[in-house]
């Protein structure tokens, strides 16, 4: 099928807009997370492809974390998505094991530097997702694709900086005559809309929400709300040990003052205790002065 002429990154011709790419042929690639925003994208996006007519392949692509990681839930629910909306759903996963061995790997590698991801060190997002996708991309797709993600500007101010439409950096060689686009079509979108959109879809939702969690990501996230990582830890109680003896192990807390440890000490093991709080006295303590 001919598609309109596509441009390299350094040159200074505008780029295609996403619909417009999509109206001639070319493949749409969703990314789940099994999260509600996700979810609400999927929904907005096929019923738009089916009422105008698309002709290209659609598929899903969800970026598994580890079964050590993940909501217990959520490759099932993942699976049931794209069961009920009738698209394909290829799992990618990091090729050198899940996000635990991945926090090991680089406390060993330098133990004088914090092992967690954080806000300005997301290696899960970079490393576990974004990585084994664009491998998917480069793998499978010969072609001009457009990758949408669910992510809203509402949900954080790094969040409302981000382009809404633009070439996915690390698989668009135009050497090798693809363009990869990254497309965020629910940028605008308010939670209430979100919400909206699965409730007019048949209200099914992935069961943390059910629990009370705000958002959806992996079990115990660095990014996620107090009340979100309390849910994490009741309802994924052996991440939630795994995650604290790497406290325990490395002296590092979760996040910046505040240590995982302490959010539900009751299910813990007494050695991550133990350990966690030698830590802690040690941080606390005034440095004698001779």
């Amino acid at each position: 099928m001919h598609q309109l002429p596509l441009f390299p990154p350094d040159n200074p011709q505008p780029l295609p807009d996403a619909l417009t790419l999509l109206r001639t042929g070319v493949p749409l690639i969703l990314s789940v997370s099994g999260g509600k925003d996700s979810d609400a994208m999927s929904h907005y996006l096929l019923d738009l492809r089916q009422a105008e007519g698309w002709s290209g392949d659609v598929v899903m692509v969800h970026a598994d974390l580890g079964a050590r990681v993940e909501w217990h839930q959520t490759p099932a629910y993942v699976r049931d998505l794209a069961r009920r909306k009738g698209v394909s759903l290829h799992v990618v996963r990091w090729t050198h094991g899940d996000l635990i061995d991945r926090i090991w790997q680089r406390y060993y590698k330098d133990p004088s530097r914090p092992c967690w991801p954080s806000a300005a060190m997301r290696y899960c997002t970079s490393d576990l997702k974004r990585g084994p996708i664009s491998r998917f991309i480069r793998q499978n797709f010969s072609r001009n694709v457009v990758c949408a993600m669910g992510l809203r500007a509402e949900e954080s101010t790094a969040r409302a900086k981000h382009e809404t439409f633009r070439l996915r950096k690390d698989s668009s060689a135009p050497t090798k005559g693809r363009f990869v686009y990254d497309w965020l079509p629910i940028h605008n979108w308010s939670e209430a809309d979100v919400w909206n959109c699965i409730q007019q879809h048949g209200n099914v939702y992935h069961e943390a929400y059910q629990h009370g969690n705000q958002r959806l990501s992996c079990a115990l996230c660095v990014l996620a709300s107090v009340n979100d990582l309390m849910n994490g830890a009741i309802h994924n109680p052996d991440t939630y040990i795994e995650y604290c003896r790497i406290e325990a192990v490395t002296g590092y807390s979760f996040r910046k003052d505040f240590w995982l440890t302490d959010l539900r000490p009751e299910l813990l093991p007494q050695d991550i205790l133990e350990a966690v709080r030698d830590y802690q006295s040690r941080v606390q303590s005034p440095v004698a002065v001779s």
